[in-house]
């Protein structure tokens, strides 16, 4: 009964953290996406060959259809990034996933898979997934206006 407890209590804080990060980066000028652009940019100007021969790899293996298609590798990158624990890597490959056509359902049972393997701390990463989703909601929002 105590680990039941215990448990309840320890998903009601990481819902409520989730819920109190969420809020925060909705009130912030900048997004985790910005911030990802900008490290990225930062990063090519100081090691163009490493950034070159790093984005290479990735289209070479990523962004090319063979016997899995491209939504499907963003999903193994995606639960890769939850077990590795990388809010960065997230982000990207939530949005990759997105760009490549994948619903919020699928991007989440994928996550979800991912917790499946890697227990309680994949778990806590979730909340990243959800907050990328929800931003990726807002920035479509946003451009949707524009266009508008």
């Amino acid at each position: 009964m105590k680990k039941k407890n215990f448990l309840l209590n320890l998903l009601i804080v990481v819902c409520l953290i989730a819920t109190s990060t969420t809020q925060l980066v909705a009130q912030e000028d900048t997004s985790i996406f910005d911030e990802l652009s900008d490290f990225m940019e930062k990063y090519e100007k100081k090691c163009p060959d490493v950034a070159s021969a790093f984005y290479s790899l990735h289209d070479t293996i990523v962004n090319q259809e063979g016997k899995l298609s491209i939504k499907e590798k963003e999903f193994i990158a995606l639960g890769i990034a939850i077990s590795a624990r990388c809010e960065y890597c997230i982000y990207f490959h939530t949005a990759q996933a997105k760009r490549s056509g994948a619903t919020d359902e699928e991007i989440l049972e994928a996550a979800s898979v991912a917790v499946y393997m890697g227990g309680g701390p994949a778990f806590s990463y979730i909340k990243y997934v959800v907050d990328a989703l929800e931003e990726l909601a807002v920035m479509k929002e946003k451009e949707d206006n524009i266009e508008k």
